[in-house]
């Protein structure tokens, strides 16, 4: 068995287990948020404006790669001046950016699942009511919580530039780099916990729908000498 499918059933296993854990103890994300949650100043870290400026930066960084890719994928195709595992990394990486944060969370579960975020709730000072992860509620009409639309963004980022790093010539930076794109996801990702704009599952599991996808299309012969793992 390659890394890539031994990887694939792992995480479809963690995935599995932590929706269900969610599922059976929704209290957690009331009780992860509940810690970011004043009552008096609400998601009080949502108004620091440096807090703003990082995750705005973070999201841009989040698109460049993305239109990076994608650029370096048009020209591998018009012109050849890439090799074929190097294109096969920018093909995979589109296709990340586009069925995961593009099409299955923001077209689909964010637009049909009506998940309240967490700052428009009762327990924290809203007017909507709270439902578990995976349970499809009206609370929210577009745009909604689960899962999150950034956290499944840095999860493509920081995928790119794995994919990026581990299958071309080391690089003597090459770790380091690795090292700066994980802390970012990770930071773009509990931003949004923070600022009481999503729970901890829709993070979470953002995190692995994407790598999900990731991983599933490496399981296709075209892709298959890629590394991810």
């Amino acid at each position: 068995m390659t890394r890539n499918r031994q990887a694939l059933q792992n995480c479809a296993i963690v995935t599995t287990i932590l929706g269900v854990v969610f599922v059976i103890f929704p209290d957690i994300d009331l009780f992860v948020s509940g810690l970011f949650h004043s009552e008096v100043t609400g998601f009080w870290i949502a108004d620091v404006s440096l807090v703003n400026h990082l995750r705005e930066t973070i999201w841009v960084l989040i698109l460049l790669v993305f239109a990076l890719a994608l650029i370096l994928l048009v020209r591998a195709n018009v012109f050849g001046s890439s090799s074929h595992s190097l294109k096969n990394v920018w093909e995979v990486a589109v296709l990340t950016y586009l069925l995961g944060p593009a099409l299955l969370v923001d077209a689909i579960l964010k637009s049909y699942w009506g998940r309240a975020r967490p700052s428009t709730i009762i327990e924290f000072g809203g007017t909507l009511e709270f439902s578990p992860a995976f349970v499809i509620s009206t609370q929210c009409s577009t745009n909604c919580s689960f899962v999150s639309g950034e956290g499944s963004g840095a999860t493509a980022f920081f995928i790119t530039i794995i994919l990026v790093m581990r299958n071309q010539t080391p690089s003597r930076f090459g770790q380091a780099i690795q090292y700066v794109a994980a802390i970012i996801a990770s930071l773009g990702m509990v931003l949004r916990i923070l600022m009481g704009r999503h729970f901890l599952s829709d993070t979470i599991l953002a995190a692995l729908f994407v790598t999900l996808i990731t991983l599933g299309l490496l399981q296709f012969r075209r892709y298959r000498e890629l590394r991810l793992f």
